[in-house]
């Protein structure tokens, strides 16, 4: 069967299709903040070009995964209700991930971090109790991502709106409804963690919660399990009945210790006493969102990882703080190892395409000393291969070192990391399409506007201003100081200090004079060291007493609002300044054009 759509034709052989049928194909696409967002929009990218996506019944995010895999699967609710099956081209797909591109690039040159911080009404209901950063950040998703794309849908767009109905179909379940369609109606899985009993937790558009595991299952033995509500949020409350797209994506990105975990009251009770869920980023459990596609027992996976993979050391720092972040740092990679291992040694390699950041760099593995003081053997390089797809080495290896952050992504940034998961994920689509039996598609025309950057991918040299960019991109802080004028960053903090000048207490900044110069003044210590002895005792006893517990509620609410509103809300002025100043300069500095100027291929 031949079909011509513009440029692009497929052809199907009627064994592939009936091979295809059988396969269940899930998506996953790891966190990573909006590096991994970029670099899954380049794999999906070729996804679209092989003609997979039609085929994908299950999308499990996670993260920064979850902030693209709600947006894209929008896009695919809106195709799958406006057409008949049979009427839906590999064409149509494509086009979405094409306006995806457009529209999401311009997205992350919005600086979201910073903008929690930057609405003085936001910040001042930040004092209270039932909303904190993560609510802020949840309506910025809603907001610049998600509310345009469903502009037929609840302000914010709810869960239970996502549910997909083709046409012809009032009631569909995907599960059962898949089998005889040639473009799937896919589940989309948002993947959190709860702090309550340490398990995964399930968004979708039927149901939220933990899910189950089979009785038989020996290892976890919590005394609790939080379960998924029958799928259907008219089972809940009123309130939830309506939850936010942009809080389940908030949840699953609620990166511990940057955002206040996300707070579900009223769905579960243990006895008299209420449990409240908190919710924090689901790549504390699994970044790769694989077992969300084993739970859906997909039997075809492809993995899209973009987390942050340990770096090695040569001299790791061994004081406190740098051993226990160091060491969280090892579980995580012990924990994206071992998921991924499980899943090759379940389903075998034939049915997973797996893509991660540092695919194809080269390896130097380190002989001992010997006796003699020398090295015992020659040091032996397992050679790069990235270059195959058509990525320098020292390219590769900056991509796979840039920050995991939701601030501002230049036109550099973003393109150079879409182009990477479009390249890498090329030849591995290919072979797995081929061994999973899909149909091939072939492509006659086929631009993306990030393809602009393959000549500095693959030919920038030692010192070039494409390699430097890269290299600022590695950082959270300062990055202008890597790539602008020092003075225009003098300025952006020197203006709006002075201003808080005129309006702060002439005792306030003497005492940051103290604090930053002279030392610590020995009051200040004392007052610390007595509020935190206060704190404990108070903690100690609220378990006992109503009295220690209602002290302990009052001082949660001074937390509360001095960390989270009067701090913030001062630093509203520069949040601002840096907005409207710094951050464009930044921007324009990260242009292709002035890329082009810099540094001509």
């Amino acid at each position: 069967m031949t079909e011509t759509e513009g440029t692009l034709m497929t052809t199907e052989d009627p064994g592939q299709k009936e091979v295809a049928r059988r396969q269940k194909l899930g998506l996953a696409l790891s966190g990573g903040g909006f590096r991994a967002s970029l670099f899954h929009l380049g794999v999906l990218a070729q996804m679209a070009r092989q003609g997979l996506l039609r085929h994908v019944e299950v999308i499990s995010s996670v993260s920064g995964g979850s902030i693209i895999g709600a947006l894209y699967y929008l896009h695919v609710k809106r195709l799958l209700e406006s057409k008949p099956d049979e009427e839906i081209l590999d064409g149509d797909f494509m086009e979405i991930v094409r306006t995806i591109v457009g529209d999401f690039s311009k997205a992350v040159e919005n600086n979201f971090r910073m903008l929690t911080f930057a609405d003085f009404c936001s910040n001042w209901r930040m004092a209270g109790a039932d909303y904190s950063r993560s609510d802020r950040i949840a309506e910025l998703y809603n907001a610049l991502l998600y509310q345009a794309v469903a502009s037929n849908g609840s302000n914010p767009v709810e869960m239970r709106e996502l549910k997909i109905y083709p046409p012809g179909h009032p009631r569909f379940y995907p599960r059962s409804g898949n089998a005889d369609r040639r473009a799937k109606v896919p589940i989309l899985m948002l993947n959190a963690a709860t702090l309550n009993t340490g398990r995964n937790w399930h968004f979708t558009a039927q149901t939220m919660g933990e899910p189950a595991t089979p009785a038989t299952d020996d290892v976890d033995k919590k005394i609790i399990r939080l379960r998924r509500p029958r799928p259907s949020y008219e089972t809940l409350s009123e309130r939830l009945q309506k939850f936010p797209l942009s809080h389940a994506v908030g949840a699953s990105a609620c990166v511990p210790a940057f955002f206040h975990p996300f707070s579900i009251r009223d769905l579960y009770r243990d006895g008299e006493e209420a449990i409240r869920v908190e919710l924090v980023d689901g790549g504390v459990h699994d970044n790769q969102g694989i077992e969300g596609l084993r739970y859906e027992k997909c039997t075809c996976f492809v993995v899209s990882d973009a987390s942050m993979q340990t770096g090695t050391k040569n001299q790791p720092a061994i004081t406190a703080v740098p051993v226990l972040l160091r060491t969280s740092e090892i579980l995580q990679d012990r924990v994206r190892a071992e998921g991924v291992s499980r899943l090759i040694e379940a389903e075998g390699e034939d049915q997973v395409a797996f893509l991660h950041l540092r695919k194809g760099l080269p390896i130097r593995e380190i002989p001992w000393i010997d006796s003699t003081g020398k090295p015992s053997d020659p040091v032996k390089i397992i050679p790069a291969t990235c270059q195959e797809f058509g990525v320098a080495v020292d390219v590769q290896n900056r991509l796979s070192q840039i920050r995991t952050d939701l601030d501002s992504f230049t036109e550099v940034e973003a393109k150079s990391l879409m182009l990477d998961g479009y390249l890498m994920s090329d030849q591995e689509l290919d072979r797995f399409r081929n061994r999973c039996g899909y149909p091939s598609v072939l492509v006659n025309d086929c631009a993306w506007s990030f393809e602009e950057m393959a000549p500095w991918m693959k030919n920038s040299k030692p010192g070039s201003d494409y390699l430097r960019q890269l290299d600022a991109a590695q950082y959270t802080w300062f990055k202008m100081l890597r790539l602008t004028n020092p003075w225009v960053v003098l300025a952006g903090v020197a203006v709006p200090a002075l201003l808080l000048v005129k309006i702060a207490p002439c005792s306030l900044w003497l005492t940051l004079v103290d604090l930053f110069t002279v030392g610590v003044p020995v009051y200040v210590l004392v007052i610390v060291i007595a509020v935190i002895f206060v704190d404990h005792c108070i903690r100690d006893r609220a378990e006992t007493s109503p009295f220690w517990k209602r002290l302990g509620a009052l001082s949660d609410a001074f937390k509360r609002f001095f960390g989270g509103a009067l701090l913030p809300i001062l630093g509203t002025l520069f949040v601002q300044f840096h907005l409207y100043f710094i951050n464009p300069r930044f921007l324009d500095r990260g242009r292709l054009e002035e890329l082009k100027r810099r540094d001509p291929q």
